[in-house]
């Protein structure tokens, strides 16, 4: 996705909040023998530049009438609205072999049984390959998942070209059964009134 950018000759903290202020995000484009350049790039096409292809996107930045291809490296955002704040973006070529880490999705959770409770062990995975084939996310499918069993990286498929830097028998999910916790005693409360159980794992926990 190719968007523009312009150089940014003053930096600081007031600089940034105000390009902030006008819907610009402040950035940094650096790479190997690449002296680190400052750009800014606006909110609106960044946004959704990670909203179509993610955070590991590969951007195709014109810059002062150039194109170079750059990878995001990593994203700031504000901590309450969740704004792009800063980005860090790396240059390449396309095929040039990177390593990153690429999130995890769990698929068909709504599958699981009542009784078991997932426990995410990775939230990402650390791989390498060309920039050019990096994938969004890595999804996993936990719809057959039994209680007391695991989805671990030699369980997954990858793309060709893709190496996983991870070791096979790293667990990325399992499922346990809930654990039942009674609520105390209430004094007030009668010995015959029913105590619904508090199911450690669910949503509400989370």
């Amino acid at each position: 996705m190719k968007i523009s950018c312009i150089p940014r000759d003053m930096t600081g903290s007031r600089v940034s909040n105000r390009l902030r202020n006008e819907d610009i995000v402040p950035a940094v484009l650096y790479g190997k023998n690449k002296t680190p350049e400052n750009i800014s790039i606006s909110r609106k096409e960044i946004d959704k530049v990670i909203k179509t292809l993610g955070e590991n996107a590969i951007i195709e930045l014109s810059l002062s009438g150039k194109e170079t291809d750059a990878i995001i490296k990593e994203v700031q955002r504000d901590p309450l609205k969740g704004w792009v704040m800063h980005l860090d973006l790396y240059q390449i070529s396309k095929d040039q072999k990177l390593q990153v880490s690429v999130p995890v999705l769990l698929l068909n959770t709504d599958s699981v049984p009542q009784d078991g409770a997932l426990v995410r062990q990775l939230d990402e995975i650390y791989l390498e390959c060309a920039a050019n084939i990096i994938p969004r996310n890595i999804e996993v499918d936990v719809a057959n998942l039994t209680i007391g069993n695991s989805i671990s990286i030699k369980d997954i498929t990858f793309a060709e070209g893709v190496t996983v830097l991870e070791d096979d028998d790293a667990v990325i999910v399992s499922l346990s059964a809930a654990r039942v916790v009674e609520e105390d005693e209430d004094d007030d409360a009668g010995d015959d009134e029913e105590k619904e159980p508090v199911l450690i794992g669910s949503d509400d926990d989370q």
